[in-house]
């Protein structure tokens, strides 16, 4: 998977909820996450490392998932 594409969306479907993670205009290294068409926060990435930001409504177990499947290439 390529993340470098500015526009490029992805999405992950995790049970029930439908995610979609699009890049942040101008910050290469800030995430933007919504669930089931709803905005939870923001994901930092570095390389390959992923972290919530301050104030993010991301469960654990979710943020586990979602940094798995972009690290693991398994998304949809």
């Amino acid at each position: 998977m390529n993340l470098r594409a500015a526009a490029e969306k992805i999405k992950i479907k995790i049970g029930a909820d439908h995610i979609t993670i699009e890049p942040v205009e101008g910050d290469k290294h800030l995430l933007m996450i919504s669930i089931n068409n709803g905005f939870k926060g923001y994901l930092i990435r570095r390389d390959l490392e992923y972290s919530l930001s301050e104030g993010s409504d991301i469960h654990p177990l979710i943020f586990a998932r979602i940094a798995h499947s972009l690290k693991s290439g398994t998304c949809i």
